[in-house]
């Protein structure tokens, strides 16, 4: 079997040797195995790809010379006695560049004739250029960006109402109209070599102007814009798109370590457009029926605690528990809704519905539906704050920016992406650090004289400076103030790229940190509201989504 990544690979041409060729689809536990042979900053699908192709070797493989990235694995494949069949493609569509990638086309075709011993059949490729289909019309989304582990389409197929398609870079959707009849082998690879360059640009082509295709169809109802670790191509797209698209930018590094906020953004870009698939929704709405006694529970379950909202028919809420997830969100799951029934003298029974929300809403032992936090906050938060325009979300595992729509409802938001850096347990790092604890560290932060830059953008590096300070015999208020500048920083960038307006509303278990509050108001320029209870909010919207019925 023949390999291949790029849709500027001239596939058809290994049917003229009647081989067949496939795209190489990588995804790896992690890159113990790369990282052996090459450095660990490296683009991460260029990493996925050699780690892949090595621990699963092909008969060959067609690399395109597109960046260094590819480049770097290319070389690495072959010093691991790999075959890789290489291939330049222009970074230009006009008449010179089309004679320019025949002649590179050509030059593979006499490596396969050599290699394969076999003269090429013009006919077998041209008939293969034949054979791809043209999609039906109809509203859809699109996966669009740098190419996109499996796991994304599978995961953002099941969560969909409408179809899902991959017009990313490496997709492969080209469709050859009126196949000439070639009197030669080099007339029949310069019309080839064309219809390749004529596919919608990728961004690493200077003149990518026809990428705006993509955009422009009335049938396309929300983007899920893809960037890869360590690649900057397209994020430079996705900075330029109208502010009206509805998308959803993910990045990913080709492993799995992610799966779980990958979902939690997924489900909550296709609930706010509408588009939840019925058989998720019917599952992960609101399923649980206990007759109809009027009390309705949510449960949020985080990396950092569990926190249960049990109401009454006139949703005023009759008990609330806040535990420590630890390290079995079941087990916590489990434990906090026996609390908070207890509290309220109920049973279980007594429940009419519950939803259940959070990271861990998949491993709750009790029936209960599923909605996501970001939905689940918006709407705790609108039932106590009517008016709030914006959301700062700072738990245990990520920091959120959610914009709403003046009614509760969810417009965009913003994740920090898959880094300790700007959450709860970078303050619990740091409280450890400074010999403290969480309490401790928020009141540290309340007082300072001295304004101390952590700069550091990584939770490992900014420990590294914060005890360079210690050694320094810097006061600790002042190392604090540092910390909760550093986290309002991060958080702040993610205001300005959401555009969100206030009033904001800040919740998660960072927001009883004053500290970290007053950096985040200086930092945005305006005050920020902290409910009684921040950590309940997410609970409190998922009671009301069970209220719901």
């Amino acid at each position: 079997m023949i390999g291949y990544s790029c849709k500027y690979a001239p596939i058809e041409v290994f049917a003229g040797f009647g081989r067949a060729i496939e795209m190489i689809d990588p995804q790896e536990k992690s890159f113990d195995v790369a990282e052996s042979h090459t450095y660990a900053s490296i683009c991460s699908f260029s990493k996925a790809i050699f780690q892949h192709i090595l621990l699963n070797p092909y008969d060959e493989v067609v690399f395109m010379d597109c960046c260094d990235g590819m480049k770097t694995a290319q070389d690495l494949l072959a010093r691991q006695g790999q075959h890789v069949f290489s291939v330049s493609v222009p970074r230009f569509t006009d008449g010179p560049a089309v004679s320019l990638f025949a002649q590179s086309v050509l030059q593979l075709i006499g490596e396969c004739e050599k290699r394969y011993n076999t003269p090429f059949d013009c006919e077998a490729f041209l008939a293969a250029c034949k054979g791809h289909a043209t999609r039906d019309e109809g509203d859809y989304y699109a996966i669009v960006g740098a190419r996109a582990p499996r796991a994304l389409f599978e995961e953002s197929r099941r969560l969909c109402s409408l179809e899902v398609r991959d017009l990313t870079c490496a997709r492969y959707d080209r469709v050859f109209f009126d196949v000439p009849a070639c009197a030669t082998k080099e007339a029949a690879v310069t019309w080839y070599a064309g219809q390749l360059l004529g596919q919608v640009p990728c961004m690493r082509m200077p003149d990518h102007t026809a990428r705006a295709s993509i955009f422009e169809d009335p049938h396309l109802k929300g983007i899920i814009y893809h960037t890869v670790k360590f690649c900057e191509f397209y994020s430079f797209e996705y900075a330029s798109l109208p502010e009206d698209t509805y998308a959803l930018k993910l990045e990913t590094d080709f492993t799995p370590a992610s799966a779980g906020q990958m979902k939690t953004r997924l489900q909550a870009f296709f609930e706010g457009g509408d588009a939840l698939e019925g058989d998720v929704a019917a599952k992960e709405d609101c399923m649980h029926d206990g007759g109809n006694t009027g009390y309705y529970a949510g449960i949020d379950i985080g990396s950092a605690s569990t926190n249960v909202v049990i109401l009454d028919k006139d949703t005023r809420i009759v008990s609330h528990v806040v535990i420590p997830t630890g390290a079995k969100s079941g087990s916590a799951a489990d434990a906090a809704m026996g609390q908070a029934l207890g509290k309220a003298g109920l049973c279980q029974g007594d429940l009419t519905r519950i939803v259940a929300t959070g990271y861990g809403r998949g491993s709750v032992s009790f029936e209960a539906g599923n909605v996501t936090e970001i939905s689940c906050h918006a709407r705790g938060v609108a039932h106590e704050f009517p008016a709030a325009g914006a959301i700062i979300d700072i738990g245990g595992q990520d920091s959120k920016v959610i914009r709403l729509d003046g009614a509760g409802s969810v417009v965009d938001f913003a994740m920090n992406d898959k880094c300790a850096a700007g959450t709860g347990r970078f303050l619990e790092l740091m409280a450890d650090t400074l010999k403290t604890d969480l309490a401790g560290i928020s009141d540290l932060g309340a007082t300072w004289e001295e304004d101390i830059s952590i700069s550091s953008m990584c939770a490992v590096f900014a420990e590294s400076e914060v005890i360079s300070l210690i050694a320094e015999n810097k006061e600790q208020g002042d190392i604090v103030r540092g910390i909760n500048l550093s986290i309002a920083g991060r958080v702040a960038s993610m205001v300005n790229r959401q555009h969100a307006k206030g009033p904001f509303v800040m919740t998660g278990g960072v927001a009883k940190n004053r500290g970290v509050v007053l950096a985040l108001e200086e930092k945005i320029g305006q005050p920020i509201l902290v409910p009684e209870e921040p950590q309940l909010c997410g609970a409190l919207g998922a009671a009301l989504f069970a209220a719901d019925g």
